[in-house]
């Protein structure tokens, strides 16, 4: 529409996220979708990540016309691009979810055909590098479920509490337990690789039945549970030596922090805002 292309364009990023599309040769497998009969010829084309589209065909929203148009880019790819500065810093997010980000080694390829049972994901990236990711379904919305379990618990014994005010109190409660020997396997809402894994709570002993016992083992059970999917020793072999730490979760879970420092043998640094518009910025004026 805005560059008046006689076919739809697309990245490589935005078409692998399709499927059957092979990033190698960076074609659509047009012989299996054509043994189900799939319209191919619908298929947009294909292009480099961070070229350029066209330039729009007349003004648009304060746009002037012949203004170039970048090729649309991975929302995931962009996030991590507005933060990874240095192909040895890992990227960790906890949001809602978590995920755990790497740029692998130059020239690598992923399999041909992904394991469905893996728990790292590879994405391509730009100039034809690759990122291994471990996204985990299971961050702060773990945390929120627990802070409604304590609410619901309440309510039942006939008390009135409002979760904004849980979640401070399980964290101050949490700060003052600077051990626990409680083992949280926090996956309530399993994972990708595994969907039918489902959570649990082992090494449970009299004296550690406290609420800030309980909250620290769950913050550090969300953080191995991460490592779980993407080994320290992996990261180690590839060369990373910093940790990138982002999302709302880490910025307002002390304790959460504390699990971090404490699991991951590299420096970790706050602050670094993931934003995928930012990146997409990025892109397009570094590709300039």
């Amino acid at each position: 529409m805005l560059c008046d292309l006689k076919k739809p364009l697309m990245s490589v990023q935005n078409a692998a996220s399709w499927g059957y599309f092979n990033c190698r040769n960076k074609s659509w497998n047009t012989d299996i979708l054509k043994k189900s009969s799939f319209p191919v010829h619908l298929l947009p084309e294909v292009g480099d990540s961070g070229s350029i589209a066209g330039r729009t065909t007349c003004a648009w929203h304060g746009i002037p016309k012949g203004a170039k148009v970048g090729i649309a880019l991975g929302d995931f790819q962009c996030s991590v691009y507005s933060c990874l500065t240095e192909r040895t810093d890992a990227v960790l997010n906890i949001s809602t979810s978590a995920q755990l980000t790497i740029s692998m080694p130059l020239g690598f390829q992923p399999p041909e055909a992904p394991d469905p049972s893996s728990a790292v994901t590879y994405f391509p990236y730009f100039n034809g590098d690759y990122l291994a990711v471990a996204a985990s379904l299971n961050g702060g919305n773990v945390l929120a479920t627990f802070v409604g379990m304590v609410a619901q618990w309440a309510q039942e014994l006939g008390f009135q509490v409002q979760e904004s005010a849980i979640y401070p109190r399980i964290i101050q409660a949490a700060l003052a337990q600077k051990h626990s020997k409680l083992s949280v396997h926090p996956t309530i809402f399993g994972e990708r690789h595994l969907p039918e894994l489902l959570a649990s709570v082992s090494s449970i002993g009299a004296s550690e039945l406290s609420l800030g016992h309980v909250t620290r083992a769950l913050c550090r059970g969300l953080v191995e549970n991460l490592c779980s999917m993407l080994p320290v020793q992996h990261l180690e072999e590839l060369g990373v030596r910093r940790v990138l730490g982002s999302g709302s979760a880490l910025a307002r879970n002390e304790v959460l922090r504390q699990e971090v420092e404490r699991i991951f043998p590299f420096p970790v640094v706050y602050g670094k805002d993931v934003d995928a518009a930012v990146g997409a910025a990025m892109v397009m004026f570094h590709s300039k």
